[in-house]
C-alpha cells in the first residue's frame, strides 16, 4: 500500500472515532437541549421527552450507518492494498472510545462532584 492509501485508511479510521465521540456526548446533548426548546414552546414535558428521545433515536441510528458504511470502505481499502481483510476497525474504535468515555465520566463523577455510587463506599 502506497503513502497515500495509508494515509486515506488512517483517515477513515480517525473519522470512526471522531464519529463514536459524537454518538457519546454532543449527540445526546444536542437533543436534551432540542427537547428543552420543545418544552418552552409547549409546556410539556411529553413533547420535550418525545422530540429528544425519537430526535436522537433517529440520529444515532443514522450515525451508526454511517460509521458501518465508513468501516466498509476501510474493509476494502485495505483489501485493495493486498492485506487479507476481513474484520474492520470499528468494534475496536468503540471499544476504545467506550473505555475512555468511562473512566473520563468517572474521573469526573469522584474527582469534582464529591458523591459515590456504590452504597459501601466512603462519601468523605
Amino acid at each position: 500500500m502506497g503513502r497515500r492509501g495509508e494515509l486515506a485508511c488512517f483517515a477513515l479510521v480517525a473519522a470512526e472515532a471522531a464519529g463514536t465521540v459524537v454518538l457519546w456526548a454532543p449527540l445526546p446533548l444536542a437533543w436534551i437541549w432540542i427537547g428543552s426548546r420543545a418544552y418552552s414552546l409547549t409546556g410539556s414535558l411529553l413533547a420535550d421527552g418525545l422530540v429528544a428521545l425519537v430526535g436522537f433515536s433517529i440520529s444515532a441510528f443514522l450515525g451508526m450507518r454511517a460509521l458501518a458504511r465508513l468501516d466498509q470502505t476501510w474493509i476494502a481499502r485495505r483489501r485493495r492494498a493486498g492485506h487479507a481483510q476481513t474484520d474492520g476497525a470499528l468494534t475496536q474504535v468503540v471499544v476504545v472510545s467506550a473505555t475512555l468515555g468511562i473512566g473520563a465520566f468517572l474521573l469526573w463523577y469522584y474527582l469534582f462532584s464529591n458523591a459515590f455510587i456504590l452504597p459501601f463506599m466512603p462519601s468523605q
